[in-house]
């Protein structure tokens, strides 16, 4: 392994004004976004980015995302992000990513991707495009929480949903952060009002695509520490295919 700077990025992303909710602080889901953009800017600096495995007939596919935040940001201020790959292990190459403010550090998150053959749909080891050369020596920002996020049976509460064309993704399928989006719509006004979503482990479990139709369900989980937790699902309603499960971290405003 090698701690090469070029295996390192940075970047700098102001808060827009169409960002923050109500209060003034951006969600959680505004920090996925630049988790996503800042991942593929980089993938595509060391060569192993989307044109590149369209080249040899591959995609990237997130498997997984587990973002914590100690605090959220405001509307007017910037967030600084930095990234670098972690890992491989058999079938998902990982990244992580720390991100910070003018007063220092917020949060931390690690992501878990899949490279997919496009002919056969089937996972490939990563390994192929993602090669130790690649992987810095540095300390993990973040890791999952356990092998896989616990699977919703029931659901307290329940939204239904439909996938837009602007859900879409470059591959075609809906954003995963549209995902993040969906499982978090079926929390209740008053629970929403009352707090904020700090962190989230979402395992994307299938594909979905325009005018696919939902069920979003979500009840409280046993708390983790002194942080109020919700479990979450989302489910397409032609097949009854979990697409998503979620485990969600809140906090009192």
């Amino acid at each position: 392994m090698t701690t090469n700077s070029e295996l390192l990025l940075e970047q700098t992303y102001p808060i827009r004004s169409y960002e923050p909710r109500p209060g003034g602080q951006a969600p959680i889901t505004t920090i996925c976004n630049q988790l996503q953009d800042i991942a593929s800017c980089h993938a595509d600096s060391l060569g192993f980015g989307y044109r590149d495995l369209e080249t040899s007939g591959h995609l990237w596919l997130l498997a997984r995302l587990h973002v914590m935040m100690d605090r959220l940001p405001e509307y007017g201020g910037t967030v600084t992000v930095r990234t670098w790959p972690s890992g491989n292990e058999r079938l998902v190459a990982t990244r992580d990513f720390l991100i910070s403010d003018q007063d220092g550090p917020m949060g931390r998150a690690t992501t878990a991707w899949v490279t997919m053959n496009a002919k056969t749909h089937r996972p490939e080891p990563p390994s192929e495009v993602l090669n130790e050369r690649f992987i810095p020596d540095v300390e993990r920002a973040l890791v999952f929480p356990a092998k896989s996020v616990a699977r919703l049976k029931g659901g307290d509460h329940e939204t239904p949903l439909t996938a837009r064309r602007a859900d879409m993704d470059i591959n075609g399928h809906v954003n995963n952060v549209r995902y993040t989006e969906f499982c978090l719509e079926a929390v209740p006004r008053d629970w929403d009002e009352a707090n904020r979503c700090m962190g989230l482990d979402i395992q994307f479990r299938s594909e979905s695509f325009t005018g696919d139709t939902y069920v979003c369900a979500c009840t409280p989980d046993a708390p983790d520490g002194p942080a109020p937790t919700m479990l979450h699902r989302l489910t397409r309603t032609t097949d009854e295919r979990e697409i998503a499960r979620m485990r969600s971290w809140w906090q009192p405003r």
